[in-house]
């Protein structure tokens, strides 16, 4: 490797994920796009069990450390431990086509991209998984093109953000669960160029299940019901409530499974915001989740 500065940092925070970081780090080591432009950067974030020892047999991937224990903190210390100009973020779970960060470097190229915003595929062939992956990226392109913030949503697992947003604009918050999201709200509101493109997807191997989705949107659903900013505006919950609707119809009788998922979202927005369950309890209960899936990742 050239001691030039490379054009991406791919960035990876890690809590015990022994049984999917060594795939992940390879899939990203197979890329199409030149060794010499990207970087990979892996913050351990306390793990106990043997995750930096396997990201340590990559000498050519940097391994740094951040104690607080908060993914955003993580992604944070990545950042400030990077020499690209631009930030890609991934997630330990993940694992990327070998065109991805060539698709990614194509689409800031080509349009101009401050922000581009990728989506998913689930980590098995489950037609509901499917359905639901389709409609968060109906939404978040309706957004982009109706230039609608409170439409809006991004995932730090396939984001992509120029380093100067966040010399300009700070680095992640870590006072809500979906700081990703918010992030790109916040640049969008501004007048960032944000863009989505298909053919920019990872494999997200956490999702697996109709049960774990679900789980997730619950914790989604609280972490969000304590957010005071960024919040749907009407127009937005209507719009998003008719997407819905489309797919349930488009994809019967399958899609009417999206109803799970919008039940497990409500069901933890409602009960954090009675106070029924408090920013402690919930707090606990995503590390509960986050120790579980650790356990049944692959």
């Amino acid at each position: 490797m050239t001691n030039r500065p490379p054009y991406f940092s791919v960035i990876i925070p890690f809590y015990n994920k022994e049984a999917c970081i060594e795939d992940c780090l390879d899939s990203i080591l197979r890329q199409d796009f030149p060794r010499d432009d990207y970087e990979i950067i892996c913050v351990n974030n306390n793990s106990t069990d043997n995750s930096a020892s396997i990201v340590k047999k990559y000498p050519s991937i940097k391994l740094v450390h951040e104690k607080i224990q908060n993914a955003y903190v993580a992604r944070n210390t990545g950042i400030l431990n990077s020499r690209g100009s631009v930030m890609v973020f991934t997630d330990a779970d993940t694992q990327v086509p070998h065109d991805w960060l060539g698709n990614i470097y194509f689409s800031i190229k080509k349009n101009g991209y401050d922000i581009v915003i990728g989506w998913y595929s689930p980590g098995r062939r489950i037609r509901l998984l499917e359905i639901h992956s389709l409609l968060i990226s109906e939404r978040i392109k309706k957004a982009i093109k109706e230039k609608n913030p409170s439409m809006l949503t991004a995932g730090a697992n396939n984001l992509t953000i120029k380093k100067e947003i966040f010399e300009k604009e700070g680095l992640f918050l870590n006072n809500s669960n979906s700081e990703d999201m918010y992030l790109v709200i916040r640049c969008m509101i501004k007048g960032y160029n944000i863009g989505f493109q298909d053919n920019i997807t990872i494999k997200r191997n956490d999702i697996d299940s109709i049960s774990i989705l679900m789980l997730k949107n619950f914790i989604y659903g609280c972490s969000n019901a304590m957010d005071i900013a960024c919040k749907l505006s009407f127009t937005g919950k209507l719009k998003y409530v008719l997407i819905t609707l489309k797919f349930i119809f488009r994809y019967f009788p399958t899609g009417a499974g999206l109803l799970l998922f919008t039940f497990s979202y409500f069901t933890g927005y409602i009960l954090s915001k009675s106070g029924l369950l408090t920013p402690r309890i919930i707090a606990g209960f995503i590390h509960k989740y986050t120790l579980f899936i650790n356990k049944i990742s692959v």
